[in-house]
């Protein structure tokens, strides 16, 4: 970790009783900065913002979280922005203190640069032998309660994949360990329905609302085996093409020209 702020003060340090420790009682967002600014700084805000709406929680003031933020993107060329907001202490048992308080937490970790080389190269994909759970109070948010994904994260250490497919429980295609999903399929861009399961990320809003034809369905496995072309994306590593998927070879191409005309935008943006 490059740079840690807890509560507009410099440390790494956290009241023990605080409840995203507890009970995961919190939200998060994580960003690229480049150049010194956040890239789709408006959107992680707005996700910040509704999701302490949706969880109940004490939301920040929006003019000065954009400008706390800014402040410390400024100091980084490359780097990524984790953003924590949780519930503070409020003693034993589910339920929070009656004076509602917030914990905020800013963090700067470095940027993996391995994903520059994967995104030229493409990446392998297998599927998962777990699947997620269906949680419609919760799904679509980037919420502090995240033991599937270590669960995942941990299957796919001991692969050789990349990533991995993950399903939920009625065998619907969701999402990637830790990344969106999208395909090709009778030369349609499609994205899984992430509506009962799984996270709507950033960067799948933001590839929904430039390629508004895009298709969002319920997918299953067998229909992602006839696709000719796919690519996983959150906003650290943006589009990442998948070259191979369960031992077939896949083109990138199609991946490649989304990620270059994003790239393109975001940076005609800045």
């Amino acid at each position: 970790m490059k740079f840690c702020l807890v509560n507009g003060i410099q440390q790494n340090q956290i009241d023990i009783e605080n409840r995203g420790l507890a009970y995961g009682d919190g939200l998060f967002t994580t960003a690229k900065i480049i150049d010194g600014k956040i890239q789709y700084l408006s959107s992680h805000i707005q996700r910040l913002l509704l999701g302490c709406e949706k969880l109940a929680l004490l939301a920040p003031n929006k003019v000065e979280l954009t400008k706390q933020l800014s402040l410390v993107a400024k100091q980084y060329d490359l780097a990524v922005l984790k953003v924590i907001i949780t519930a503070s202490g409020g003693g034993r048992g589910y339920a929070r203190s009656i004076e509602p308080k917030n914990d905020f937490i800013i963090m700067v970790h470095d940027y993996p640069k391995h994903y520059d080389e994967l995104a030229i190269e493409g990446i392998t994909l297998g599927n998962s032998n777990q699947q997620m759970g269906i949680n419609p109070m919760l799904s679509g948010l980037k919420h502090l309660n995240r033991l599937e994904q270590v669960l995942l994260r941990q299957e796919l250490t001991n692969t050789n994949e990349d990533d991995l497919v993950v399903t939920n429980v009625n065998d619907e295609v969701i999402e990637a360990t830790s990344a969106n999903l999208f395909f090709w399929l009778n030369d349609k861009l499609c994205t899984p329905d992430v509506t009962n399961s799984g996270v709507n990320g950033i960067m799948r809003q933001t590839i929904l609302q430039n390629y508004p034809e895009t298709l969002i369905k319920k997918v299953t496995l067998a229909e992602l085996a006839s696709s000719p072309a796919m690519f996983i994306c959150n906003c650290v590593m943006g589009v990442m093409p998948v070259k191979n998927y369960n031992s077939r070879n896949l083109s990138i191409m199609l991946s490649q020209r989304v990620r270059n005309a994003l790239n393109q935008k975001a940076t005609n943006a800045s």
